[in-house]
């Protein structure tokens, strides 16, 4: 899946991105607009918008000095086309879902990278940071099995590769006091789906206590 659009893997296409600009946006927009939020050139973007007119996805005014469109949000089609623009935040949604369930839980579960900015494509890794409480031993049966399951089902929500990085709480810490490299990037866009809110966990107060 692309993250950054989720049409695309339905339509790779300039539709993909108008159609995502249109239904982000709740106003009427030039078409000038339109291309320049989807980075496209506007004689693409309103070849688009002509035919999605025509199909009746989109609604025209003549606004004087400027053709202005929008979503026909009434169209039978357009609750599918907004699901798969929305798809990325049900990505977090799903991944929450399982992990607040786990049986040992975990410390903490951080989505970051990628996914967490929604700014990759369809070769983008899905990456997710487990922080292990100390308490209970990597090996432990269910622990590796919930930590197994949830990555093959990532992987079947999305068509992405998921890549889990699993640390004990007192290996958060170690990595905390070095300074190291991933502590600046989950700092930077982490978004912690169970555990304790984002600037004690990367900031290392309450980790080692």
């Amino acid at each position: 899946m692309d993250v950054s659009n989720p049409l695309r893997s339905v339509s790779p296409s300039v539709d993909a991105d108008v159609l995502q600009v249109l239904v982000r946006s709740h106003g009427w927009l030039t078409g000038l607009k339109v291309a320049t939020l989807a980075n496209r050139s506007y004689a693409q973007v309103r070849s688009v918008l002509h035919r999605l007119v025509a199909d009746g996805l989109v609604e025209v005014e003549d606004h004087g000095s400027a053709y202005a469109y929008r979503c026909n949000r009434h169209h039978l089609i357009y609750e599918a086309i907004d699901a798969v623009v929305g798809a990325a935040d049900r990505v977090e949604e799903r991944l929450l879902d399982r992990v607040a369930r786990w049986d040992p839980p975990a410390y903490a579960v951080v989505l970051y990278g990628s996914f967490a900015r929604h700014d990759g494509d369809a070769d983008s890794d899905l990456d997710l940071l487990v922080v292990r409480p100390d308490d209970v031993d990597e090996d432990d049966d269910a622990w590796v099995r919930q930590r197994q399951m949830l990555a093959a089902e990532a992987e079947r929500w999305t068509g992405n590769r998921t890549q889990v990085l699993e640390l004990s709480r007192t290996e958060l810490a170690s990595a905390l006091d070095r300074g190291e490299a991933l502590i600046a990037s989950l700092r930077r866009d982490g978004r912690v789906l169970v555990g304790p809110p984002a600037p004690e966990l990367f900031e290392g107060t309450g980790i080692s206590s």
